[in-house]
């Protein structure tokens, strides 16, 4: 069985995806955007995502990220708690000190396993999180 929680928004994406046990969220970083909004120079490549966001600090944007991840979460029921696996993306290495003392304090006992990479094309965020939930159905 597979369930899908669009977001109401420009982009096609599902929110989140329950396949059996499973849940499985879309990549979110600290806010949301429109397509339509972005801003491209000659090459092509995308210089503002129209958010107005640029001048939002590291931490903010962390602590952002996952209200839409436990957002997302919610609509299939879930919390952080049912969380078995975290990607995690972030423009700086520098950040990934500060990044680890804010993500331990939302996973305090029996953490997710968690990946981490680098990534340039996130727009002017700084951070960006998918996760796996397992929460069995209700029979």
């Amino acid at each position: 069985m597979k369930k899908a929680y669009p977001i109401d928004h420009a982009v096609p994406i599902s929110k989140t995806i329950r396949a059996g046990d499973f849940i499985f969220t879309s990549a979110f970083g600290p806010w949301l955007f429109n397509p339509a909004n972005l801003t491209y120079d000659d090459a092509g490549n995308i210089i503002d995502d129209g958010t107005g966001n640029k001048s939002m600090g590291l931490e903010e944007q962390i602590h952002r990220t996952f209200g839409f991840i436990k957002e997302a979460l919610a609509v299939a029921d879930c919390t952080l708690d049912d969380v078995v696996n975290c990607e995690c993306w972030l423009t700086d290495p520098r950040d990934f000190v500060p990044f680890n003392a804010i993500y331990k304090t939302y996973f305090k006992a029996d953490p997710p396993v968690r990946s981490i990479f680098p990534m340039r094309f996130m727009f002017a965020c700084k951070v960006e999180m998918k996760v796996v939930a397992y929460k069995p159905l209700k029979t």
